[in-house]
């Protein structure tokens, strides 16, 4: 009895204590005919959101990142920009991850 309790508490923890969310993910949607798309958003202290969009073998996928605070970077490296060619097709991720206090920031990815 005490042994379902307690998982019963746990679950309850992790689904609504924000300490266990660790990313969120969005799909970047480019406008018909376009090959880039700016995002904005907000982003907590410590947190990290992801986009993901498709995008084939041999283009060339490009990120630039700004915020307010300067505390924002690409997946951890210090860096607001990167830059890479595709080497297998799906999909492409780019993550915010957030060193600071929380923060909006201005994303945008552009696959040619």
């Amino acid at each position: 009895m005490i042994s379902k309790l307690f998982a019963s508490f746990f679950v309850t923890i992790l689904i609504i204590s924000p300490s266990f969310v660790s990313a969120q993910d969005i799909r970047i949607r480019f406008a018909k005919g376009r090959t880039s798309a700016t995002m904005t958003g907000r982003v907590g202290s410590g947190g990290r959101v992801c986009y993901f969009a498709s995008a084939k073998k041999g283009q060339s996928f490009n990120a630039t990142l700004s915020s307010k605070s300067g505390k924002v970077a690409i997946f951890e490296t210090g860096e607001t920009s990167y830059s890479y060619v595709i080497e297998l097709s799906g999909d492409q991720s780019v993550c915010v991850d957030n060193m600071g206090g929380a923060t909006n920031y201005t994303l945008t990815v552009s696959i040619r």
